[in-house]
């Protein structure tokens, strides 16, 4: 009986080290992954690929199954806002650097069909 106990017992120790082996790898994947998305995206958004080569080199580094959930889209939209915020930084930008920015995001979203995907729900009357 004392050996079945320390056998279950060690078994489950085993179980647990490898799972937790297993989810600190996934994560350390999944945050390089994002880390690479994030640098496409500034370098996208420094204009130095189109949105056609930014999706074909996106979908290398993380798959289609990345490029359909909203923690793609929140990258897109950090990703925007710092670019934003650079620009603003600089006392001497224009409004027709804010309608590039602004463009280059739409053909993002339009690229990606995040459009569709994700719609903000304005107020409507009749609606609380």
């Amino acid at each position: 009986m004392d050996e079945t106990f320390s056998s279950i017992v060690w078994a489950v120790v085993l179980v647990g080290a490898v799972v937790s082996i297993y989810l600190a790898r996934r994560h350390r994947r999944l945050r390089i992954k994002r880390l690479l998305i994030l640098e496409l995206l500034k370098g996208y958004f420094q204009g130095d690929m189109p949105a056609d080569q930014l999706a074909q080199r996106a979908r290398e580094i993380t798959g289609r199954g990345f490029m359909q959930t909203t923690e793609f889209y929140s990258l897109a939209v950090a990703a925007f806002q710092r670019a934003i915020d650079a620009k603003l930084a600089d006392q001497s930008h224009s409004r027709e650097e804010e309608r590039k920015l602004l463009g280059l995001f739409a053909a993002l979203k339009n690229q990606f069909g995040l459009t569709d995907r994700f719609q903000v729900e304005a107020w409507r009357a009749g609606r609380e």
